[in-house]
């Protein structure tokens, strides 16, 4: 089971996260190889964003997480 204030602070990271990446992507701090697997998770990820708390959200926001630190060590 989930602990709502513990995904709200996953989520609120994972946002942070995507906008930095984001940032360092348009000034080509990232590499570009990476352009189309950064937009398919960026799309996840707002997709992750919008959804209602749950058990398998939890899950989803840290395997995003975990992809997004991969395409972007930073």
């Amino acid at each position: 089971m989930f602990v709502e204030s513990e995904l709200k602070s996953e989520m609120a990271s994972l946002g942070d996260r995507l906008g930095d990446t984001r940032v360092r992507y348009r000034k080509g701090q990232t590499p570009f190889a990476s352009a189309e697997k950064l937009i398919d998770v960026d799309r996840e990820i707002r997709g992750a964003l919008s959804r209602p708390l749950s058990d398998e959200l939890q899950l989803e926001v840290r395997s995003l997480s975990a992809r997004l630190r991969a395409l972007d060590p930073h």
